[in-house]
């Protein structure tokens, strides 16, 4: 490719169409359109429709987000619990053997 056309082919100088055809690509590679869809689809299945979608659509995609983040969050408390028990255990025999 010659250089003059590497300056074409940047993506600002890229077609519109080609330019959502890259962002839809990032969107279903990152995982955005499932979680979007799986929270239509939660709305979908409601019985009784909220009155406020938007809310409805922010609580919901926000609470997975947030129910990983805990997940992970638990998982290191727990773990540093653990490291603290070990450590207490560790301090507690040099005490008794200082003594």
């Amino acid at each position: 490719m010659l250089e003059s056309e590497q300056l074409l082919n940047t993506p600002e100088n890229r077609p519109i169409g080609s330019k959502r055809e890259e962002f839809r690509k990032y969107l279903e590679n990152s995982g955005v359109i499932d979680a979007l869809t799986k929270v239509l689809l939660e709305l979908y299945d409601e019985p009784e429709k909220p009155s406020d979608a938007v809310n409805f659509v922010k609580q919901h995609f926000g609470g997975v987000q947030t129910m990983e983040m805990d997940s992970k969050y638990i998982s290191n408390l727990k773990k540093r619990i653990k490291d603290l028990e070990f450590e207490a255990g560790n301090l507690k025999i040099q005490h008794s053997k200082a003594e």
